[in-house]
C-alpha cells in the first residue's frame, strides 16, 4: 500500500527469493534449501540476491525494502550500497503475528495477499486484483515454522531498531491495529517527514 501511494517500487526479500529459486540459476539452487526447511539465508547469500535487484531498478524516486535487512551486519552491507533515510519498524506481538500470518492467502499468479478475516477476497478463493482461481498459502506458513522465525526476529532483527535510531532515521509504530489503520498512520507520519505522494 505504501510502495502504490508513494509511487515507489517494492523489493520484498521472500517474492525475490522465490523469483531467484524459480529462475533456476546458482542462487535459486542455492536459496531453495534454506527455504524448503524453514530456514534463514546466510547474509552472502540475501545480500547477493538483494543487491542484484537494487541494481535492476532506479533508485532515484526511492524505493521501500520489506523484509530485509534482516540483521546489523545486512545492514551495514545495505549502506555501502545506498543511504536509507528512513527505517520503519512495525511493532507487532508474536501473537497477532502468527494469526495474522496462518491466515494469509496469496495469488500465485499478481502476488496479491489476503487475510481469511482482514482482508478476505470478496469471492472466496479467487484473486479481487488479477481473478486467479486458486488463491494459496505459503508453504513456510506452518505454525512450527512461524516460531521458529520469531525466535530469529527477536535474537537477530531486533537490534536494527538501535541500529537506525542512532542514525536518526527510525519511525517505530504499532503494528497491531489494522492494516487500513497502520497504512494512515504510516502515510501522514511519512508526510510530515516530507516524503510526497
Amino acid at each position: 500500500m505504501l510502495s502504490e501511494h508513494f509511487g515507489v517500487p517494492l523489493v520484498g526479500s521472500g517474492d525475490l527469493f522465490r523469483e531467484e529459486i524459480e529462475s533456476g540459476g546458482t542462487l535459486g539452487t542455492i536459496a531453495r534449501e534454506y527455504v524448503a526447511r524453514g530456514m534463514l539465508a546466510p547474509d552472502e547469500l540475501v545480500n547477493a540476491i538483494i543487491q542484484k535487484r537494487l541494481k535492476e531498478i532506479a533508485l532515484e524516486r526511492g524505493f521501500l525494502l520489506d523484509g530485509y535487512p534482516r540483521n546489523v551486519e545486512q545492514a551495514a552491507s545495505l549502506d555501502r550500497l545506498v543511504t536509507i533515510n528512513l527505517a520503519i519498524h512495525l511493532k507487532i506481538s508474536d501473537a497477532v503475528a502468527v494469526q495474522r500470518i496462518q491466515g494469509r492467502w496469496q495469488c500465485p499468479q499478481c502476488r496479491s495477499v489476503f487475510h481469511e478475516r482482514e482482508l478476505p477476497p470478496p469471492q472466496p478463493g479467487i484473486c479481487a486484483m488479477c481473478g486467479h482461481r486458486h488463491l494459496m498459502r505459503r508453504e513456510d506458513d506452518q505454525e512450527d515454522v512461524l516460531r521458529a522465525r520469531l525466535a530469529a526476529y527477536h535474537f537477530m532483527t531486533e537490534p536494527l531498531a538501535s541500529y537506525y535510531r542512532q542514525r536518526g532515521v527510525l519511525l517505530a509504530v504499532n503494528a497491531d491495529q489494522p492494516a487500513s489503520l497502520l497504512f494512515g498512520e504510516l502515510a501522514r507520519k511519512m508526510r510530515r517527514l516530507g516524503y510526497k505522494e
